[in-house]
């Protein structure tokens, strides 16, 4: 269902954002794919289409059902970013509503004055509570006769508040943004007043006149939303304790008394002379995601042996050899250092795109990232988390397309809010793809907007910008193929596509019984391999070492693979199992390890890397299931012409 208010407050449910992102994925899909995609009926999609047509057409976008279930989509270029703003316009769930009441309450909060503010009955309460209290049993204190509070620490609920407000907050304009989510969503004016509005603008501005280090536009966002609540909290409660043990975290830090200089103005311009506060805001402006560093050579300093033996592994592993790149050295120096410093002390904040998207894209910098992980968990004691495993992998793709940059003419502007590493990996592939550009600048949306001319001759934002005097194409760190096609022609080499074909007609097909678990079947493939002298015994284990960092599933398929130092010769070896098998998130009947030696993996990485792309787009696997049980050679017939398409 879709909920509107004259089109003004409209809200979409999750499903539909869904739907959106499916279409966006393959455009050609049909009502039937769809449905199969997203497990829901034909009839759900097309209610759905219907619901969501006004909301498509305010963005420039219709979409027509055609005979045979089949879509027509005019204006599809416009459809990343209706992906975008369909995201803000997400119903706020009433359990982040209660959230929220319990983050602007100290005392305890009876349920029945709960229901009645939120215009939800009692009943509903009280099953949402029960399940908050087993989801946040450390935050959350209930008590028969008094009702229910928020126990969690001032810090908890400072990164809490962000975690649930961020997602409605562009950092476009604040005070509108914040009067559409109170109107949309909850009364948050009545707790957030105009005066913690303009005095958090004014605490942005100043922080955007330093030079010293620029922030990514998601950083200033939750810089903002933490200075909002932080001035409700310390305005409308007696006492805030704020942990001392800050003090100590920034103490001997990089950039120590340049932040801290910087937290002591920001908190005189709040009203705040707390200086706890002051140490918070410092670890605060060390921890959040900067977009430029004006001077990174201390962190490369500090960081330098970490960074060299990620480097040494990689190329060990992949024999590819980061060490000339200086600007990975710098970004993967500055990023690290602040993860290992922020640890889990504040809540992580995810991008528009999950991690199992970027994985799946970008499936060779994901490994380097998963190497990565490996060194920090070995040093440091700490295992990044999935929206860190992102940033590593945009990181390391931003390398790998640096790798295969050709000549640059035309002047393009990147403007990027998620960040250095975004921000570079868009520019680096830009200009790989297109031999006749060349990247002006990457700078955040903030800094575009302070930007009185432009010395470039078309820009690229991932946010929906205007601008004047210069074209603006909206696109977002994926870089989908309708957003490529705005801007150039791509063809996918035919080497990379017979190669991959050739693999596939040469692949060993093995059909399977009578297995109950993800290990068994990885077994059985390695096995495979090694019987027939292809890989080293050591192969089996790596392979199982590789998924237990991260699974290779999704939905009906798993792509396993190991060490390609364990690898003789290159060979694909696909099992069809009989009854599906429970991997990490999905069921899988089809498994395809590709085991690539290190010799061809030099040669010609992409080919690992294509393999990958196509084998997780939605509409192969759905093509897969319509030809998975044939025999043997049509199987890998039907499969190799699938993939070259």
């Amino acid at each position: 269902m879709i909920y509107s208010d004259g089109g003004k407050n409209m809200k979409l449910v999750r499903r539909q954002v869904n739907l959106i992102k499916c279409i966006i994925e393959n455009p050609k899909v049909g009502i039937k794919e769809l449905g199969k995609t997203m497990n829901v009926s034909m009839q759900t999609v097309k209610s759905d289409l219907q619901n969501i047509k006004g909301f498509m057409k305010d963005h420039d976008v219709t979409i027509e059902i055609l005979p045979g279930n089949q879509l027509c989509i005019y204006g599809i270029e416009n459809m990343p970013y209706v992906l975008k703003i369909s995201e803000l316009m997400l119903e706020f769930s009433l359990e982040k509503q209660i959230i929220l009441m319990m983050l602007f309450n100290d005392s305890f909060v009876v349920l029945q004055d709960m229901a009645d503010t939120l215009y939800v009955s009692k009943s509903l309460i009280e099953k949402i509570m029960a399940s908050l209290l087993k989801k946040y049993p450390e935050e959350l204190q209930s008590t028969r006769h008094h009702g229910i509070r928020s126990i969690a620490s001032q810090i908890e609920k400072r990164s809490r508040f962000v975690e649930v407000m961020e997602p409605y907050v562009q950092g476009i304009n604040f005070t509108k943004e914040l009067k559409q989510f109170h109107v949309r969503h909850f009364p948050i004016l009545q707790y957030i007043i105009p005066e913690y509005i303009i005095k958090g603008m004014k605490a942005l501005h100043y922080l955007q006149s330093i030079s010293a280090f620029i922030f990514t536009d998601e950083a200033i966002c939750q810089f903002f939303l933490q200075i909002i609540y932080i001035q409700f909290c310390q305005r409308s409660k007696k006492t805030v304790y704020i942990e001392t043990a800050f003090f100590d975290i920034i103490h001997g830090m990089q950039g120590e008394k340049e932040y801290l200089a910087v937290a002591k103005t920001i908190c005189s311009i709040l009203q705040i002379y707390d200086t706890n506060e002051q140490n918070y805001l410092c670890y605060l402006f060390m921890t959040l995601r900067k977009q430029k560093i004006s001077d990174s050579t201390k962190f490369v300093r500090e960081m330098r042996d970490v960074v060299g033996e990620i480097f040494r592994k990689i190329f060990e592993r992949m024999s590819i050899d980061f060490n000339a790149d200086q600007e990975l050295m710098k970004g993967l120096s500055v990023h690290i250092y602040t993860t290992v410093l922020r640890r889990d002390l504040l809540k992580k904040f995810s991008l528009d795109y999950s991690w199992h998207d970027i994985k799946h894209q970008y499936p060779l910098g994901f490994e380097m990232a998963a190497v990565t992980a490996e060194v920090i968990s070995s040093r440091f004691m700490y295992k990044p988390s999935n929206d860190e495993m992102t940033y590593l992998t945009l990181h390391f793709q931003a390398a790998i397309e640096r790798m295969k940059n050709g000549e640059k003419k035309l002047r393009i502007l990147v403007v990027c809010h998620y960040g250095m590493a975004a921000a570079s990996l868009i520019a680096a592939k830009i200009e790989r793809i297109f031999h006749m550009v060349e990247i002006a600048d990457t700078i955040s949306m903030q800094h575009f907007f302070q930007m009185k001319s432009f010395d470039a001759d078309l820009v690229l934002s991932t946010e929906n910008i205007e601008a004047k005097t210069i074209p603006v194409i909206y696109i977002t760190p994926l870089l989908t193929q309708n957003e490529l096609k705005q801007i150039r022609y791509f063809i996918e080499m035919h080497c990379i596509n017979n190669l991959l074909a050739l693999s596939i007609m040469h692949a060993a097909v093995i059909d399977v019984k009578d297995i109950r678990s993800r290990n068994e079947a990885i077994k059985i493939a390695a096995t495979s391999l090694y019987k027939d002298k292809l890989v080293t015994e050591n192969y089996l284990e790596s392979v199982i070492e590789r998924e237990n960092i991260s699974s290779t599933d999704i939905e009906l398929i798993a792509i396993p693979h190991g060490n390609p130092d364990f690898v003789r010769e290159s060979k694909l070896v696909i099992l069809r199992l009989q009854e599906p098998v429970h991997w990490e998130i999905s069921d899988v009947s089809y498994v395809f390890m590709f085991a690539v030696s290190k010799e061809q993996f030099m040669a010609n990485f992409a080919l690992f890397s294509t393999f990958y792309k196509k084998m997780v787009r939605s509409n192969i696997r759905t093509e897969i299931k319509k030809f998975g049980r044939e025999d043997t050679k049509k199987f890998k017939k039907s499969l190799a012409h699938l993939l070259s398409l």
